[in-house]
């Protein structure tokens, strides 16, 4: 098991705790931003696929104790939409402005959409305002996602600094 195991629990943890427990309470333009996720695509795209899948599922994990979905469902489309949107991020020229954008909406398209569907699937019953909100709450994932991936690749910069060979 690799050490960003060992990194995630603790950080997704407080991350859920404080989405929650504050950001619930104090929406961004009408929506609640999952900080969780963005910091898992975040991750995802800064390593690798792997990682970011396993950041997803623990930031799932806890996301789903603080809410009334099924245990499991927002850890599993966490993970799909990661996959996909990392996947298709390495087919792209990287860029720390316009991918993690992209990545941030579409990933936000693809968990929602899953989930919307996942649960209809269990019974639960979603209206028309939960697909509507798609488009403008993946904007804003979209916008929201790139301090979150500037403060983690700096963060990564002096946690472990290039080395430098003659």
């Amino acid at each position: 098991m690799r050490t960003s195991f060992y990194l995630a629990v603790p950080i997704m943890m407080l991350l859920s705790i404080t989405q929650s427990a504050i950001i619930a309470r104090y929406p961004l333009l009408g929506f609640v931003p999952q900080l969780s996720f963005l910091v898992a695509l975040s991750w995802g795209l800064l390593h690798d696929v792997e990682e970011g899948v396993t950041w997803a599922f623990v930031g799932g994990f806890f996301i789903d104790l603080f809410s009334v979905t099924p245990t499991g469902v927002t850890p599993f489309v966490w993970m799909i939409a990661i996959l996909v949107v990392i996947q298709l991020s390495q087919i792209f020229p990287t860029s720390r402005y316009i991918m993690p954008t992209i990545s941030g909406a579409l990933g936000t398209l693809l968990y929602i959409a899953m989930q919307v569907l996942l649960l209809r699937l269990f019974g639960y019953q979603s209206s028309l305002e939960t697909v509507i909100a798609l488009l403008p709450l993946s904007i804003l994932h979209g916008i929201l996602i790139l301090p979150v991936y500037w403060l983690m690749y700096t963060l990564l910069q002096r946690i472990r600094p290039r080395r430098v060979s003659f």
